[in-house]
């Protein structure tokens, strides 16, 4: 049966024509096929080296590296059917074949196939060992520890991170995987996670040569941003209404973009910066260069330990002056970031310690954000049509943990006639977790609405259907709050004593939900429940949240980035004003 699968995968040009089949059998035709192809796929286009690739296997069909190959390329123009197919057939013919394991890992994580691509990526590892120095085997590792945080199996993954750790203990990209998990957990000690990220930092400060940057301090200055999310990702919103609203006569942006993705928001970035540079092929030692000749003084790190950071890079200082600011909920570690933004809400005074940067407190927000849609819609309460109330929460499945189950269950069971929706929670083991866990406390999947990931269209939706939602901790919302609001629907926050756990504080504040905040898990009930029981003071909030978020802090761009750009004033005068008494 495979083979016939195989045979139809082969015959198909996918609309396209295949090379002349004249020199078949020529091996340099082969040849010539497989560079081309990898060529053509380096370049982007993934059409003509899946067209190059079938060639090479009609001349050497029992290659499984080209049938491995062959699959990357079509999962990279959307045929995952055929690329799985590929991908057996390359471990049809060699069992033993790393990359095809891996490749059909994540392929099958892409869609959601969670089992079979842990399956794969242990495959792909057994493999691996003993060559720890490998890309793929960083990778795998990667990749599993990726899968099982979307699961919300933190404490697994923080294994699996551990363990591959031993080996390779200076791997920048998975040690701060897990230090982005461990930010996330509950039961992690705020000093010892200041330890942990001080530990990482310590490999990857280097030495640094002196910074030729004209010590004016009222000249105009240039800000460079460092980020992979330069396109359609929470973190976009943040940055657009700051790079749109800066004074030009005073400051320069510009952007270095670490990502491969790129769409509308992308464009608009980069026709609101003064320049623009791809940097994710440059290793750091390039992009060192690149920055310092670009004459950065100020240069800004919005990701901290996520996916795509370039925080080795910071670890040489290529700007005088280094910043962390929004993408990251705690500190880098790094003695070479001189400075973290943040505001009194999330980091009251007295976190100081916590954090390898000094602190600059915004005066209202630490955050502006830009809605994906200009005017913030009617939305009202759905409790009035539907006779029941409807708690939600869009937050990722990594979020949601045991303890705030329990929570959410005593608001469900205070609230009799309630219904409780969860988007973003993932078919497979995520789903089944949170549903065996309410079940324990006596919620049934009667009163559930479970969604995975939701298109835009539909992720608005469901905020139709929502009366109120319900921050997760101690890991709050952030862009997700943000977007809950402004489609009118209340938020319910708990203050903790971390960044990750007042995020939710600092948001309503600068809303005028300080009404919504609670102080202790019970308070939480007590306020969800509470706003429930009165549909009519429901329906009012959500009529007032459409009138007053437009001109709160949390939207105000103009005012917000005048603030911005005052801190970043304040501390170029200040490395100015050290450069005047000879400090180097």
């Amino acid at each position: 049966m495979l083979k016939n699968l195989i045979q139809a995968l082969l015959s198909r040009a996918g609309g396209r024509d295949c090379a002349p089949a004249v020199a078949a059998a020529a091996p340099d035709r082969l040849h010539f096929c497989i560079t081309q192809a990898a060529g053509r796929a380096a370049a982007g286009d993934h059409a003509a080296a899946a067209d190059l690739y079938r060639e090479s296997l009609e001349q050497k069909p029992q290659d499984p590296r080209i049938w491995c190959n062959f699959g990357a390329e079509l999962d990279a123009i959307g045929q995952a059917e055929e690329a799985e197919l590929a991908y057996r057939r390359a471990l049809e013919l060699d069992p033993a074949l790393a990359q095809a394991w891996y490749n059909l890992g994540q392929l099958q994580q892409e869609r959601g196939r969670e089992g079979e691509a842990e399956t794969c990526y242990r495959s792909a590892l057994a493999l691996l060992d003993g060559v720890r120095d490998h890309e793929l085997w960083q990778l795998a590792y990667n990749n599993w520890g990726l899968l099982l945080q979307r699961q919300g199996r933190l404490e697994d993954a923080v294994k699996l991170y551990r363990e591959a750790l031993a080996a390779v203990p200076a791997d920048a990209s998975l040690r701060s995987n897990l230090l982005f998990l461990l930010t996330a957990m509950a039961d992690v000690d705020p000093d010892e996670l200041l330890k942990e990220h001080r530990a990482w930092g310590k490999l990857h400060v280097r030495a640094h040569a002196a910074h030729a940057n004209l010590p004016d301090p009222e000249r105009r200055i240039r800000i460079g941003y460092v980020s992979a999310d330069f396109y359609s990702h929470p973190l976009a919103f943040f940055v657009l209404p700051l790079l749109a609203n800066r004074d030009r006569a005073r400051t320069e942006a510009v952007c270095y973009c670490n990502g491969v993705t790129q769409d509308r928001i992308t464009a608009r970035l980069r026709q609101s910066a003064d320049r623009w540079r791809d940097i994710r092929r440059l290793g750091d030692a390039d992009a060192d260069a690149l920055i310092r000749a670009d004459g950065i003084d100020i240069l800004v790190d919005l990701s901290g330990h996520t996916a795509g950071n370039r925080l080795p890079l910071f670890g040489g200082k290529p700007a005088p002056v280094q910043v962390t600011f929004l993408g990251y909920a705690n500190t880098t570690g790094l003695d070479t970031v001189d400075y973290r933004i943040t505001d009194g809400y999330a980091d009251p005074p007295g976190t100081e310690a916590r954090y390898a940067e000094k602190l600059l407190r915004m005066p209202h927000s630490l955050w502006c954000y830009e809605p994906q849609r200009a005017v913030p819609p009617a939305n009202p309460a759905p409790v009035l049509e539907n006779g029941y109330v409807t708690f939600a929460s869009f937050n990722g499945a990594y979020k949601l943990n045991q303890p705030l189950m329990k929570v959410w269950a005593a608001i469900l069971h205070a609230v009799p006639d309630s219904r409780l929706m969860l988007v973003n929670l993932p078919t497979g083991g995520a789903r089944e977790r949170i549903v065996a866990w309410l079940g324990a406390q006596g919620i049934g999947s009667g009163r559930l609405e479970l969604h995975a990931r939701l298109p835009t269209d539909e992720f608005w939706a469901a905020h139709r259907r929502a009366d109120i939602a319900l921050d997760p901790f101690p890991c709050n919302g952030g862009a997700t709050t943000c977007e809950t609001l402004w489609l009118g629907v209340p938020v319910i926050t708990l203050a903790g004593q971390t960044f990750v756990a007042r995020a939710g504080l600092s948001l309503l504040s600068n809303c005028g939900l300080t009404q919504l905040i609670a102080g202790s898990p019970e308070e939480y009930v007590v306020l969800a429940a509470g706003l429930a029981r009165e549909p009519l003071r429901l329906a009012d909030m959500r009529v007032r949240l459409k009138e007053s978020l437009p001109g709160s802090p949390l939207l105000d761009a103009p005012a917000y980035t005048q603030a911005l750009e005052a801190q970043y004033r304040a501390i170029w005068r200040q490395w100015c004003s050290q450069q005047g008494r000879g400090h180097a």
